[in-house]
């Protein structure tokens, strides 16, 4: 080994042992051949805890945890790939191990080749690097590590999850090349020299994934140094995606809170201000100076009472707000209406935090309703609202009302046109203002209004719109009651149609078409029934408004045909009569049913013309086989109440008669057993005067209704009709066919029975007194010249 330090004496072998000695490092000579330790420094010593003679007699084996035959497998390794420097664990006199690595020299001395070893306790650092990857990798946030040269040594799991890469991917390349937008080189640079300079760097920036979104992300750098030497960077991304979303909905809030026209004010649990809007100082006249750490009860008019204040935060605490008209005192000093709504909000632990509560100046509209009052759009006769004005009120409340609920209850009383023909207007007046005043007992804080004869509608603002099936059962129970009206004691049932904005509508119009469309639909269930608007509801009405339509536009020749069902003597098989149906096709809709489009056209009052129709098509038409028959065959032809209740019907018929020449007594209008027994006046009186002119009356689906020998007796009729229903179930409604057919003779009434289809049902009524049948075991209802054919034939094989 040539000398590197020539001492002035020339003792380098003294000079080269003294450095030895004096080494920092431990220092271990060793002769490769079988691993003796020829020599070792203090520091060696020191580090193994032996002394120096004591060390010299052992080998390199006796203090590596490795078996010798893996020793020299490392060695022999090393060599392989030119390295000089091997990793091992030594074990230490009191028995701790220690993780070292050790440098070996070949060097010659004396013509001996030994081994130079520099032993370096890296126990230490290789727990650091230990505690470091475990860092590293469970890091809440991305982090790279940078070389000197700023490209990437290592990335973890969370850099590559927020940038979309493999950590392959990133290896070598530089953040620039990988996670900066274009553009942004200044910036990297600049980010550069600030490492370079020793400074950590915190900033707030733009950064971009791997497909190319633009990301908001904080990013804090650090320069790694070693003995002064910067060895690496690095750097760690905290996305802030969520946190800038939420800035700026927060910003997007409060310009919301701070241009709207509706009062706001924040307070936490104690009640302190914490926060108002503009708003609040227009239509109060404090400003934020004025309010802030003040209690709400500084805007108290004294108009409410304890009372009144303590049921309002009852409900607060209990349901989570309070909605309602309240009168509060601006800082001037005027008193003034206000609607308003406080609610409770939640921090993320589900606890109370602070009460919102927001509010509209309501002096304009009581003003307005004071004009509107004025301007007669008040219900005289109940002193409730007109639909004029609920809609107007409807709409405007509903402005910037998108996250508030609204129920709207559309209320007919049933049957209430019967109750005002036949016990007249007062009585009908009368229980229009007990009904009103009902409605008042029950919906309280809620908006009425009459928007028709006897329809009303509630508003309900405040209440909860889960609640008001509740409500409306509440409601039946004020009816079960019956009214005081004029000396008479009448129970009154009602019919409910329930809309809720803003799933059934959007608008006052809206909500009244729907929620007028579930009462209908509640009409055809018994009393006191209340539906829901749904959209089924909808598809059936717009059923309805298409048959209405077509029945409106309807040519009356080409659409209407008429069909008819023969009636036959039971005893003899002869036809004796026919009974007159109507049938309706469209072009657009096709053939409808009877069954659908005459109640369509009862309810929207398209009866009367249809009716006219069928009277003088069927005269007509009939009149031939009339005299065909030799004044044997009867015609009836079905009327609706409607007819029997205009008074122009009598001289309508009496016209179409005299037009076609028909036989007025071989005529028989057909009327349902509910409208003969019906209490109206007009009814009896069309009756009366159709008897007059000599044309025949049969009440028609006898036996579903609830006549009285009584009421049977008053009335002029000529003949009964027994229902279908009770032919078609003979086996379990023979009895009652016995009791009709007794109870016709008795009153000298011709019975007809219709629905017979079977040989047996008209073998058994052919036992009875039962005078005429009809039903598809004869004949189902055919056009005229089939039927026309059909007497014809019967004649023949009568003969």
């Amino acid at each position: 080994m040539a000398p590197i330090i020539q001492s002035q004496d020339g003792c380098e072998e003294n000079l080269y042992y003294t450095l030895f000695e004096q080494h920092h490092l431990p220092v271990l000579i060793i002769r490769p051949v079988d691993g003796q330790i020829i020599e070792a420094n203090q520091t060696a010593c020191q580090f193994y805890q032996y002394e120096k003679e004591t060390l010299k007699r052992m080998t390199i084996f006796d203090i590596n945890t490795l078996p010798m035959a893996s020793v020299k497998q490392k060695i022999a390794e090393a060599k392989r790939k030119k390295e000089r420097y091997f990793q091992f664990r030594h074990r230490l006199k009191d028995g701790r191990i220690r993780e070292v690595k050790v440098n070996s020299i070949p060097v010659t001395f004396r013509g001996k080749t030994l081994l130079f070893s520099l032993v370096t306790d890296v126990t230490d650092l290789l727990e650091n690097n230990s505690y470091f990857n475990v860092l590293f990798e469970q890091s809440p946030y991305a982090i790279m590590v940078m070389d000197q040269e700023y490209r990437v040594k290592k990335v973890n799991q969370h850099f590559e999850a927020l940038f979309g890469y493999k950590h392959e991917e990133t290896i070598g390349r530089t953040p620039e090349q990988l996670i900066y937008p274009k553009g942004y080189t200044d910036l990297f640079e600049s980010n550069k020299e600030k490492i370079n300079e020793g400074m950590v760097i915190t900033q707030n920036n733009i950064r971009q994934t791997k497909s190319g979104q633009a990301i908001h992300v904080q990013l804090v750098a650090m320069p790694v140094y070693v003995d002064n030497v910067l060895l690496a960077t690095c750097a760690i991304y905290i996305d802030k995606r969520k946190e800038i979303e939420l800035k700026t909905y927060n910003q997007m809030l409060a310009s919301v809170l701070e241009n709207t026209n509706q009062g706001v004010v924040i307070t936490n649990l104690n009640g302190d201000i914490e926060w108002i809007n503009d708003a609040y100082t227009t239509i109060t006249g404090y400003t934020e100076k004025d309010v802030l750490g003040e209690n709400p009860r500084i805007l108290q008019s004294g108009k409410h009472t304890a009372d009144f204040y303590e049921k309002m935060w009852e409900d607060i605490l209990t349901h989570g707000s309070w909605t309602g008209e309240i009168w509060n005192r601006r800082k001037s000093g005027e008193i003034f209406p206000e609607f308003l709504k406080i609610f409770s909000i939640k921090d993320e632990a589900d606890n109370l935090a602070r009460f919102v509560g927001i509010f509209i100046d309501n002096t304009e509209m009581k003003a307005h309703e004071r004009a509107i009052d004025v301007l007669e759009t008040k219900d005289k006769l109940t002193n409730l609202y007109n639909r004029s004005f609920i809609t107007r009120y409807i709409d405007q409340w509903l402005i910037g009302q998108e996250h508030q609920f609204v129920t709207l209850l559309y209320i007919d009383i049933d049957r209430f046109k019967t109750i005002n023909d036949n016990l007249g207007h007062a009585v009908g007046d009368d229980l229009l203002i007990q009904f009103a005043d009902t409605l008042r007992r029950t919906f309280t804080s809620s908006l009425i209004s009459r928007v028709s004869g006897d329809e009303f509608v509630v508003v309900m603002l405040e209440e909860d719109h889960n609640q008001v099936d509740e409500r409306l059962e509440d409601f039946f129970k004020y009816l079960d009651v019956p009214f005081d009206l004029e000396g008479y004691q009448l129970l009154v049932t009602c019919s409910v149609g329930v809309a809720i904005y803003p799933t059934d509508g959007a608008s006052s119009n809206a909500l009244l078409m729907h929620a007028d469309i579930a009462m209908f639909e509640a009409k055809k269930h018994e009393g006191n029934t209340f539906v829901h608007y749904n959209k089924t509801l909808a598809t059936e009405m717009n059923r309805i408004f298409e048959v209405k339509t077509a029945l409106q536009q309807a040519d009356f020749d080409r659409d209407f045909t008429l069909h008819y069902q023969p009636v036959v003597d039971v005893k003899t098989d002869q036809v004796v009569g026919a009974e007159a149906l109507l049938r309706f096709e469209n072009d657009t809709l096709g053939r409808v049913s009877p069954g659908e489009f005459i109640p369509i056209a009862e309810d929207y009052g398209l009866i009367l013309p249809i009716g006219e129709w069928v009277l003088k098509q069927a005269c007509s038409t009939m009149r031939e086989v009339v005299e065909m028959t030799e004044g044997m065959f009867k015609m009836a032809v079905n009327v609706s109440i409607q007819q029997l209740e205009n008074s122009h019907f009598p001289l309508v018929l009496k016209t179409i008669l005299e037009e076609t020449a028909f036989p007025k007594d071989h005529l028989i209008l057909e009327v349902t057993e509910e409208t003969s027994v019906s209490h109206s006046a007009r009814v009896k009186e069309t009756i009366n005067q159709i008897e007059a002119l000599g044309v025949g009356v049969s009440i028609d689906d006898f036996g579903t209704g609830y006549s009285s020998l009584e009421k049977l007796h008053k009335l002029k009729v000529n003949q009964l009709k027994i229902d279908q229903s009770f032919i078609r179930d003979l086996d379990q409604t023979k009895a009652i066919v016995h009791a009709i057919l007794a109870m016709g003779k008795s009153l000298g009434l011709s019975v007809v029975a219709e629905g017979v289809e079977t040989k047996e049902q008209r073998d058994f009524l052919k036992a009875t007194t039962c005078d005429y049948v009809q039903g598809y075991y004869f004949s189902r209802p055919i056009p005229f010249k089939d039927f026309q054919a059909y007497v014809i034939q019967k004649q023949s094989s009568n003969k």
